[in-house]
């Protein structure tokens, strides 16, 4: 049946499992499936690539009408989500779309308007807030015992070298390098660690000779806090990513093993488990907003705060490393 507005209704979920239809089976996908093996509640029940090969359906059109998919998930090239998940919403599908969201705010907002216009869930896939030993110091820091947050550091690489994708490399489809692909994984870690969406950010980037996007940033999240985020982004083939939370009565060292408080080893896991396991939460977390009507971990709006940032930090570099505000 069709809205006036000729939107369909959001298809019934009086079933179990519910039914995922994933866009696209690259990498990230097949994360996706492997947390979604480990979750009663979802289940796989189409894929569509654009490789014949890798899909159980001819197109997106077929997997929209498929019968068993409540669930759209986005796993394609940033620039596509928009309009994906708008139609995925028209069709009355609730989505989950990888991160970032879209590639400017105005895609953001378009998404936000459609899911609403359709009454679906509109899930941004910001799964690293998902992570044992990010909960653990979330949990740490809003408990008080370590006092007040002094300062505020990240640094993160991201392999821009053979065997990545090709899109990775093109602004077109990518939406930009390094702040646009794992930059928005930082904002979102230091808002939920510190409570509060970035206002302001002053930042340079690099872009090597001939490239067409940035391998490297550096600069400052401001708050509306005495606390600044200071973060560095680079491309490495050695993977590092630490987040140092300096506090009145000890510090917390977030590394991709687990969490040190205070000198004491309080979450220790093995990387590439963690990492699906991040997966499996998200969506256990989706069942109970989807199914349940729990209220979602994360709200539509916060994915695109994420994206203004970024892009708060693209006209920043532009004025080399002027503070500029965040329009979100």
């Amino acid at each position: 049946m069709s809205s006036e507005a000729g939107v369909q209704q959001p298809h019934p979920l009086s079933r179990t499992p519910l039914g995922l239809g994933l866009v696209g089976a690259g990498e990230v996908a097949e994360r996706h499936i492997a947390a979604a093996a480990t979750v009663d509640d979802v289940r796989v029940a189409a894929v569509y690539d654009v490789r014949p090969e890798r899909s159980t359906v001819p197109d997106f059109d077929a997997l929209l009408a498929h019968p068993e998919v409540d669930v759209v998930v986005l796993t394609v090239p940033h620039a596509l989500h928009e309009d994906l998940a708008v139609r995925a919403a028209a069709a009355g599908r609730h989505v989950l779309v990888e991160k970032p969201m879209a590639t400017t705010t105005a895609g953001c907002a378009r998404m936000i308007a459609a899911a609403e216009a359709a009454g679906v869930v509109l899930w941004v896939g910001q799964q690293q807030r998902q992570f044992a030993h990010v909960r653990a110091a979330r949990d740490l820091l809003r408990s008080g015992d370590f006092g007040a947050i002094l300062r505020y550091r990240e640094i993160r690489s991201n392999h821009y070298g053979p065997g990545r994708p090709a899109w990775f490399f093109d602004p077109g489809l990518a939406g930009g390098g390094v702040s646009m692909l794992v930059g928005v994984h930082t904002i979102d870690r230091a808002s939920i660690l510190l409570g509060a969406a970035p206002v302001a950010v002053a930042a340079t980037t690099q872009t090597p000779d001939g490239w067409r996007i940035e391998t490297s940033a550096d600069g400052e999240l401001f708050f509306d806090a005495p606390v600044t985020c200071h973060f560095r982004w680079y491309s490495a083939e050695a993977f590092r990513h630490e987040t140092t939370v300096e506090c009145e009565r000890g510090t917390l060292l977030l590394d991709p093993t687990g969490l040190t408080a205070g000198g004491r080893r309080v979450v220790e896991f093995d990387a590439d488990r963690e990492y699906t396991e991040s997966f499996a939460r998200q969506y256990r977390a989706l069942v109970r907003t989807v199914r349940d009507g729990a209220e979602p971990e994360i709200r539509p709006a916060e994915g695109l705060a994420a994206v203004a940032t970024v892009e708060a930090i693209y006209a920043s570099a532009q004025r080399q490393g002027v503070r500029m505000a965040i329009n979100s």
